[in-house]
């Protein structure tokens, strides 16, 4: 949620609002972190789904005429164009993170499957407890908000929205595969690992559409086009810790932000830190 806020009769000090943290959107996904103590939302609707995990406290929304709560651990799925409001539900602070999708993006990743409901979805029960949607939204934060990683988030999201609106789980949905197409589109990612790869350079070289190709990818190689490029930029890392080359050099030459951006990275997929690496690969 995203609003005009609406301050607590009860006029909470400065420190007690809590906070708001907001990106721009990228490819048709925006994310953001937040956490009110007595600050709420007035009425005000989004062009686009919200899907808001919560992580603390409780989210209390009037939504569709009724009043719902979202407890820890659960998930609130909002529909473009309608009307709610939110506010803290208990004396607890409510800490959430959302990400808001576009709903023309959404209806493009689950035509790209071939699935014969191309409509957009919609899932009448405004709070789920879906284990695999939470530890999406979860990883939704976990990287960059590159191109080929938004496409990765859309297309993994409208998977579940796909099946709590229309019982239909995107990933069951076997088309063709163009294997030609999705080799040229592997190694384009293996000779640019160092650097941001665009979905519509892949577009341009495979005649796929982002999502089709995100689709494909993943059937064909078992992970996404971003997940494959982040391994094949690793292992631009690791040549060059191998090479003695200084970690903080070694962000800059493959690629990533910076030292920390490529620590993090680093450390979630082989389970030590650069350093570490380096250390034991010189013993």
């Amino acid at each position: 949620m995203a609003a005009a806020l609406l301050q607590s009769s009860r006029q909470p000090h400065a420190r007690e609002c809590g906070w708001i943290r907001d990106e721009q959107h990228v490819a048709g996904v925006g994310r953001m972190r937040a956490q009110l103590h007595e600050t709420g939302y007035r009425a005000h609707s989004h062009d686009t789904y919200t899907l808001s995990l919560v992580e603390g406290g409780v989210q209390e929304f009037s939504y569709r005429r009724s009043v719902h709560r979202c407890a820890p651990g659960q998930v609130s799925i909002l529909h473009p164009d309608e009307t709610h409001d939110g506010r803290p539900g208990s004396d607890v602070p409510l800490s959430y993170r959302c990400v808001h999708l576009s709903p023309a993006a959404v209806q493009d990743a689950i035509a790209a499957t071939g699935a014969r409901k191309a409509a957009l979805p919609f899932v009448r029960e405004p709070v789920v407890y879906h284990p695999g949607l939470a530890r999406d939204l979860l990883c939704a934060f976990e990287a960059e908000l590159e191109p080929l990683f938004a496409d990765s988030l859309i297309a993994s999201l409208a998977n579940h929205l796909s099946g709590l609106a229309f019982g239909i789980r995107l990933e069951t949905v076997q088309g063709r595969l163009d294997v030609v197409a999705l080799d040229r589109a592997a190694e384009f990612l293996r000779s640019n690992a160092d650097r941001v790869v665009h979905s519509r350079e892949l577009e341009a070289i495979t005649s796929l559409t982002r999502f089709e190709l995100a689709t494909q990818f993943r059937r064909r190689f078992g992970t996404s086009p971003y997940r494959y490029l982040l391994m094949r930029r690793l292992d631009l890392v690791r040549h060059a810790l191998r090479a003695g080359i200084d970690p903080a050099q070694a962000a800059l030459q493959t690629g990533f932000a910076d030292q920390s951006h490529m620590g993090r990275v680093f450390r979630a997929a082989l389970g030590m830190t650069p350093r570490e690496f380096a250390k034991l690969y010189r013993r």
